[in-house]
C-alpha cells in the first residue's frame, strides 16, 4: 500500500468511513485459510459487505471469495431479491433493459469493433453515454452497437452470486464470438476488466475507451479536477491518469492537482449504501475548492457519483463528464 495520500486520512476508503467494520488484509487471509470450516450468520454481513471494490487492497478476489460463502451459508441482504429477479428478466441490475440512448445515425449497422456500453451507462446516465459515442464519432472510429446488452456481471460477481455471473460471461462471450467482432471497446471499467481478464475464449481483444482519447479542439480554458478511476488504476493499468492530465492540458484546461482518493461508485449503488456515501461525500469536500472551474471523470460509476453528490453537496466546481469537456 501507498503511503498516505490526503494527510490525515486512510486510503482505504472503508477503513477511513467505518473502521468498527473494516477487515484488514490479514484478518481476509485468516478467514479465507478457515473458510471451509466457519459458517457465516447474518449479523457478519456488514463486515463482508463493507467494501466498494476500488481494489486499493491486495485481497479483493479474497473478499469477493468471502462474499459466495456467506451466501453459500443460507445467509441473504436486503435487495438481493430484487437482484436475482432483475437478472432472471433482464439480465441487468435494473428493471429493465431498454437503452435510454439517442443512437446517432452515424453509427453503423455492423462492424467488427463493438462499442460495449454497459447497464449503468446506456439505462441510468444516457448522457454522458450520447457524449462518449459523439466523441468516437468525431475520432472517425468505425463501431457498431448491440441493439440490447447484457450485463457484464460485475454487480453479481462481487454480491457473491457467483453462479448468475457464470451465466452473464457465457451469455456475452456466444454473443461477441458470433458476431465475429475484432475488438471491444468498454465504457465502463468493470466490464473491461472482466471481458479482458476472466472471459476464456472469447476472440475479440478488449480495450478501454481512454485508449482512444486525444485531442480534437484545442481551445479550451478553465481549472479541472479529475476523478481518476480506481478500477483501472489499481487493476493493472497504469498511467491512464497522467494520460488523462495531460490530454486536458493539450486542450487548453489547467489540471489542478487532487490527490487520488476512492469516490465510492465501485461496486455501484448497492449493498452498503450508508458506506458509498460517506466516502461519496469525504470525497466532494477534496473537490470543493474555489480554485476549480469543473470536476470530471471518465468512468460512468464515478460520474454517477459526481453528478449526484456535487449536487448534495453543493461543491463549487460544476460536474461535467470528460467527453463534453473536451469535444
Amino acid at each position: 500500500m501507498v503511503k498516505e495520500r490526503i494527510k490525515g486520512r486512510k486510503n482505504y476508503p472503508t477503513d477511513e468511513v467505518d473502521p468498527k467494520s473494516f477487515l484488514s488484509d490479514e484478518t481476509i487471509k485468516e478467514l479465507i485459510n478457515k473458510k471451509d470450516i466457519i459458517k457465516f450468520r447474518s449479523d457478519d454481513y456488514n463486515k463482508l459487505y463493507n467494501c466498494v471494490h476500488c481494489g486499493e487492497c491486495e485481497t479483493e478476489t479474497e473478499r469477493i471469495s468471502l462474499k459466495q460463502k456467506y451466501i453459500e451459508d443460507g445467509n441473504t441482504y436486503e435487495g438481493i431479491n430484487e437482484m436475482l429477479e432483475y437478472f432472471e428478466k433482464y439480465r441487468s441490475p435494473y428493471p429493465t433493459n431498454k437503452m435510454r440512448i439517442k443512437r446517432p445515425k452515424e453509427i453503423l449497422s455492423e462492424s467488427d469493433t463493438l462499442f460495449f456500453m454497459g447497464c449503468l451507462s446506456t439505462i441510468r446516465i444516457p448522457q454522458y453515454t450520447e457524449h462518449a459515442l459523439q466523441y468516437l464519432i468525431q475520432q472517425e472510429i468505425d463501431f457498431t452497437i448491440l441493439d440490447t446488452e447484457i450485463c457484464c456481471g460485475w454487480h453479481l460477481k462481487i454480491n457473491g452470486l457467483n453462479n448468475e455471473y457464470e451465466i452473464c460471461k457465457k451469455e456475452n462471450r456466444e454473443i461477441f464470438n458470433s458476431k465475429k467482432f475484432r475488438e471491444i471497446i468498454c465504457l465502463c471499467p468493470a466490464c473491461y476488466y472482466l471481458f479482458k481478464n476472466e472471459m476464456d475464449g472469447l476472440n475479440a481483444e478488449v480495450n478501454y475507451i481512454s485508449d482512444y482519447l486525444k485531442a480534437i479542439n484545442v481551445n479550451k480554458t478553465g481549472r479541472v479536477g479529475v476523478q481518476h478511476l480506481c478500477q483501472l488504476m489499481n487493476r493493472g493499468k497504469e498511467g491512464v491518469d497522467r494520460l488523462i492530465d495531460d490530454l486536458l492540458k493539450i486542450v487548453g484546461y489547467e489540471v489542478v492537482d487532487i490527490p487520488h482518493w476512492c469516490c465510492g461508485g465501485g461496486s455501484g449503488w448497492m449493498g452498503r449504501t450508508d458506506v458509498i456515501e460517506r466516502i461519496a461525500r469525504k470525497r466532494m469536500s477534496d473537490f470543493d475548492r474555489e480554485d476549480l472551474e469543473y470536476v470530471t471523470t471518465y468512468c460512468p460509476s464515478c460520474w454517477w457519483i459526481l453528478r449526484r453528490f456535487s449536487k448534495q453537496c453543493k461543491i463549487h466546481p460544476k460536474a461535467i463528464d470528460l467527453f463534453e469537456l473536451i469535444l
